[in-house]
């Protein structure tokens, strides 16, 4: 469609250009021959002049032979060569030629530059994301890996397609050739934390589960450029972890918890590390699981931000425990444990009884306020192993 308009307007354009070239141009006389005509006329008649001045002739043959001068001047005129313009037909139609020429030409260089290829790349990630067959999914990666690998024979420090190549070799547990084109990535984007801190994890898992020199400078790159980084808090934990460091593992892993969903995996995963890193020490910690929903009859936006969280029963408001949510996760399963205690708190496995809360907060506080809707649990026993809590938000401040 594109080219069907772009050879449309180049047509059109080529009609305003070459139109006036087309055009059958004037004739025009030799500016000589009107000079030397015109001389001659004034020779011939100032010798008339003279001869009536002496005599010669009368004012009638005077008057009769000027006359026949302009006669002659205006006929001798007509006569003159006429000089044709240079012909403009021929280059007038070369260019035109040349317009036709060009979209052609322009959708060949287009090839050759490679955007087309883009455009395919671009539409097969699109399709990899719609798909649900495995198998069509490891076909059109590798159709994917094909097309990038000879897109950065020609783009080499294109850092987007060497990051996706190498998150694809990830998935397919290349591990040495994910890092080697992770490598090139840093290299083209250095101040990137997210890429050194995958650049690290993948030099962890090529160097069989180990922290390399390269990882660990990797490592500290990220979290020099982003202490907060959940990649490379997450390989901080790991490493501390297997140091014999538990406590910076905890450390490390709790300050990534704070930053994602509660529920997800990637969350379990870092509190089953945390339970680890505590049995290592010889600790114990007590967790709850919460399951919170929504009455039906109550209604709220879907980005409003829900908080749940453990106090402890008829002692100080503080927070024991909490998480942070959003009424679009409801209904949902939150595990909150001593890891999600308030700064210089009490935790939850020091508490005897306890209560659950979980609040929809109309100003995103989490304080209460007028607006807010709000749930609570029975009062539960902390010395219980295994307690789980059941929270419906039913009820408006």
């Amino acid at each position: 469609m594109i080219w069907s308009i772009l050879a449309f307007l180049t047509l059109l354009a080529a009609v305003f250009v070459i139109y006036p070239l087309l055009r059958k141009a004037p004739r025009v006389q030799s500016e000589e021959g009107q000079q030397a005509n015109i001389v001659l006329f004034r020779e011939q008649l100032s010798a008339l002049d003279r001869q009536l001045a002496d005599g010669e002739m009368d004012e009638s043959q005077y008057s009769e032979l000027v006359a026949e001068q302009q006669r002659l001047l205006l006929a001798d005129e007509s006569d003159l060569p006429v000089i044709e313009p240079p012909s403009r037909s021929r280059g007038a139609w070369l260019l035109m030629v040349g317009l036709l020429l060009l979209p052609l030409l322009a959708f060949s260089l287009y090839q050759q530059l490679g955007a087309s290829e883009d455009v395919l790349i671009s539409e097969l990630m699109e399709k990899r994301l719609a798909s649900r067959d495995s198998q069509a999914d490891a076909e059109i990666r590798q159709q994917l890996q094909n097309k990038i690998a000879r897109r950065l024979q020609d783009q080499p420090d294109n850092v987007y397609y060497l990051v996706t190549l190498a998150r694809m070799l990830l998935e397919d547990g290349e591990f040495l050739q994910s890092s080697a084109t992770y490598q090139r990535a840093v290299r083209a984007a250095p101040d990137d934390a997210d890429l050194q801190a995958e650049y690290a994890q993948a030099t962890y898992f090529a160097s069989g589960n180990r922290f390399s020199p390269e990882a660990d400078s990797a490592l500290e790159r990220a979290l020099t450029l982003d202490p907060n980084n959940l990649t490379a808090l997450g390989l901080k934990g790991i490493r501390a972890f297997e140091s014999g460091d538990y406590q910076l593992a905890i450390v490390s892993w709790q300050k990534a918890l704070q930053a994602i969903h509660p529920s997800t995996a990637q969350a379990e995963s870092l509190q089953a590390g945390i339970e680890r890193a505590r049995e290592q020490m010889g600790e114990s910690s007590q967790s709850l699981r919460v399951s919170v929903s929504l009455a039906s009859e109550l209604t709220a936006e879907s980005g409003q931000v829900v908080y749940v969280f453990a106090r402890e029963w008829q002692g100080s408001p503080m927070p024991l425990a909490v998480a942070k949510l959003q009424v679009a996760d409801l209904p949902t399963t939150v595990i909150l444990d001593d890891s999600m205690a308030m700064p210089n708190g009490k935790t939850l496995s020091s508490a005897d009884r306890i209560e659950v809360v979980a609040r929809v907060s109309a100003t995103g506080s989490v304080a209460p306020s007028a607006g807010d809707l709000e749930g609570a649990s029975e009062v539960l026993s902390m010395k219980k192993q295994g307690t789980a809590a059941t929270i419906i938000i039913d009820r408006e401040l």
